[in-house]
């Protein structure tokens, strides 16, 4: 999953009057002198400039952007976002403590229009620029999805956005968005907008219940606080075991981490009199755990959960240690308060915002992974970028735009900027999908039952026709159809009910069971398996009303057949096939279709996959009829970018395996026949001869490398239909 971090806060408090609108410690008349209590001693060791704040944040921000860059021993590299957090809730905290000690109160649009002119600049000008470049660089398709991920996140929703996007499986398979790294910055956001005014709220509470007696105040709100932090880090727990995609980017998930560092400046009076030995071992231990997380995690690792806390207590430790009056000639302070971090740290905002575009543009451009030098190249022009931007945008305006008034012109021209280049954007997008799609195809409805039947040498003739098309280097087609830019649509009448489809990554195991098909037929089939199972759907609906048959899916899209029983006894999938079985059991369905993936790529997990179809088909085997669907070997490219790629024709955009990928689909086939259980051959729906066109006819036959779009599945129905009834009578089950 790609990661990005959030932006960093400056440790720098404007000295700018504060707003005439303030919290409600102002308005209400109680006395300051409660509020100073609370914040005297966190606010001002907060507020003071720390040159190793920002040598943290040039630790966190190179951390990211190494692993972006494809250093492999930096694989847990993402945990330089959760630095962030935890910087960003000690320094937010600290200013707004101050704030209210020194002027009774916190002003709310004092401290919004501070985070405007801090956050909305760079990050707008870092929008801007990658809509306009998406529009010159990459296709329409591409170009689009850049837009509309631009507008989540301009609007600050920007993980909302990617977490729905994360739960759409299909999805999953498309090239990362130039904008993902934005959730992060969302929710800090997020965090900003909340915690002012939970803040003030709280300090009036205090003040209000303690009046005069402002003994125990700064415990009272270290208390608060360290609930609140607690709970959301339990949730966190919680939401990583069973959702990890919503885990990731859920602010309630992540709030701990700022919470942490809010922890901190609230109890900075009593951290900061810790010995200086004791610093010493805190600040290098800090530096240490940060280290092991970058290096020891990886994609793999749940997180956040119980993982994040190596790097968010890793980095709370170096925070403390620069907290004393004098850092130690040892102190970690010293050096991360050199000159070359500081300068990284003073630009690690921009350098955040500009090297992931620069990245993924890069490489949508190139049409194929960048190598690690020319990454590392493009990150240096990333940070040349972000040295700009630093000077010429983000410290002028933060500098010179103080007053109100200024505030609101930047916000204007930030958003009237933004709007305007989003527009333009889609207008021009729009003319170059209408250029590519040409007039309507007549031939939108699919064949349905009535497609082609038989086949020669093995292989549909249309097929054996977009082949020969291939190797003459003949031009694609036009009109395609499915739009390119909806392939993954699966419109009525084959569209399965949300509730009746589980998901992988949603955590919920007891799908609905649901019946599609002639619902009212007493013969049933069960269509069983993962996504490669799903995409028959279409065929099978199509034989299923021709037939007057049931269809019953109990699919689970993720759910590979390398973590089905025998290979895995335990697991969310293992519990899903264990469901299913039961199912069927109750079911007593007339045949069970079996799909599940097999991964020519994966060299490993081609002989777990293997055994876990062909253990599958044995257990189903002894419950009644099971027919084995064939999982044909796909692209070894994205269908969408190879088409729309400048001179693109049937044989660029068509793969030719070697034999030894084929040997997934051949063993698989040998296991389940010679147990006497059917097998349905289905390489010839869309090969010939080992080579894979992208189009048969005008049909787009992948809506990514191994996933057919719906129309084709619909349109091959009728040759489906014929492999299945030959496969059941040559395998009838006793």
């Amino acid at each position: 999953m790609g990661v990005a971090v959030g932006p960093p806060v400056v440790d720098r408090r404007p000295a700018a009057r504060p707003a005439r609108l303030r919290s409600p410690v102002r308005r209400s008349g109680v006395s300051g002198t409660g509020l100073a209590e609370i914040a005297s001693p966190s606010a001002s060791a907060s507020l003071a400039h720390r040159a190793d704040i920002q040598g943290l944040r040039a630790v966190a921000v190179l951390l990211v952007v190494v692993a972006h860059a494809g250093v492999r021993f930096v694989s847990g590299g993402f945990v330089g976002v959760d630095v962030f957090f935890v910087l960003s809730g000690f320094l937010i905290t600290g200013l707004l403590l101050a704030e209210a000690r020194k002027g009774g109160s916190v002003s709310l649009l004092g401290f919004y229009g501070r985070r405007a002119r801090r956050i909305l600049p760079a990050a707008m000008l870092t929008l801007v620029a990658t809509d306009i470049a998406a529009y010159l660089l990459v296709n329409f398709v591409r170009a689009r999805e850049t837009v509309d991920d631009s507008l989540h996140a301009a609007g600050f929703a920007a993980n909302f956005h990617f977490a729905a996007q994360g739960f759409n499986y299909f999805a999953q398979s498309e090239p990362p968005s130039p904008l993902l790294h934005y959730w992060s910055l969302s929710v800090e956001e997020q965090f900003y907008l909340v915690w002012p005014l939970l803040l003030s709220l709280t300090l009036f509470g205090i003040a209000w219940v303690l009046r005069r007696r402002t003994a125990g105040c700064e415990r009272r709100l270290l208390w608060l606080i360290g609930i609140l932090t607690a709970l959301s880090l339990v949730y966190s727990i919680h939401l990583t075991a069973t959702s990890p995609t919503a885990a990731y980017y859920s602010p309630f998930a992540r709030a701990w981490e700022l919470g942490l560092g809010a922890t901190l400046a609230v109890a900075t009076a009593q951290l900061a009199r810790l010995p200086g030995s004791v610093t010493v071992v805190l600040g290098w231990s800090g530096i240490a755990a940060i280290a092991v997380a970058a290096v020891g995690f990886s994609s793999s690792t749940p997180f956040p959960g119980w993982a994040a806390l190596l790097p968010t207590v890793g980095t709370a430790c170096a925070i403390v240690a620069g907290m004393g009056a004098s850092a130690p000639r040892l102190a970690v302070g010293r050096w991360l308060g050199v000159r070359p971090m500081s300068m990284i740290g003073d630009r690690s905002y921009a350098f955040y915002l500009w090297h992931w575009p620069v990245l993924i543009l890069a490489a949508g451009y190139a049409g194929h992974a960048l190598s690690l030098p020319v990454k590392l190249e493009l990150m240096v022009g990333a940070f040349a970028l972000s040295c700009v931007s630093y000077a010429l945008v983000e410290n002028p305006i933060r500098r010179r735009m103080r007053s109100r008034a200024k505030t609101l012109v930047v916000v204007l021209a930030c958003a009237g900027v933004f709007l305007g280049t989003a527009v333009g954007s889609l207008a021009g997008i729009d003319r170059e999908q209408r250029r590519f799609q040409g007039p309507t195809s007549t031939q939108t409805a699919p064949l349905g039952i009535h497609g082609p039947t038989s086949t020669a040498k093995g292989a549909l003739s249309p097929v054996i026709a977009a082949v020969q098309s291939a190797r003459a280097g003949a031009p694609l087609p036009s009109p395609l159809t499915p739009a390119i830019d909806h392939l993954n649509s699966h419109p009525a009448p084959y569209a399965i009910p949300p509730e009746c489809l589980g998901h992988n990554n949603s955590g919920v195991i007891a799908i609905k069971v649901c019946r599609l098909g002639d619902s009212s037929s007493k013969k049933l089939i069960v269509l069983m398996g993962d996504s490669h199972a799903f995409m028959w759907v279409p065929a099978v609906l199509e034989m299923a009303w021709h037939d007057h048959l049931a269809v019953v899916p109990l699919l689970r899209l993720g759910c590979t057949p390398s973590n089905w029983p025998p290979a895995h006894r335990s697991g969310r999938c293992a519990e899903w096939f264990r469901w299913a079985i039961g199912r069927i059991k109750h079911l007593h369905p007339s045949a069970v279709l079996l799909g599940g993936s097999i991964d020519q790529m994966q060299t490993a997990a081609v002989g777990r996959e293997v055994a876990g179809v062909v253990g599958a088909a044995r257990e189903l085997h002894g419950l009644g009829r099971v027919v084995v669907i064939g999982d044909p070997e796909g692209l070894d490219f994205n269908p969408v970018d190879c088409l729309l790629k400048p001179g693109a024709t049937m044989g660029t955009c068509t793969t030719t395996w070697p034999a030894s990928a084929l040997r997934g689909y051949n063993h698989v086939k040998q296991g389940v026949t010679r147990r006497g259980i059917g097998f349905l051959a289905t390489r010839g729906f869309v090969s010939y001869q080992r080579e894979y066109p992208a189009v048969i006819g005008h049909t787009i036959v992948w809506l990514d490398g191994n996933h057919m779009t719906y129309l084709y599945s619909a349109q091959v129905a009728g040759a489906f239909r014929a492999a299945y009834l030959h496969a059941t009578a040559r395998h009838p089950h006793h």
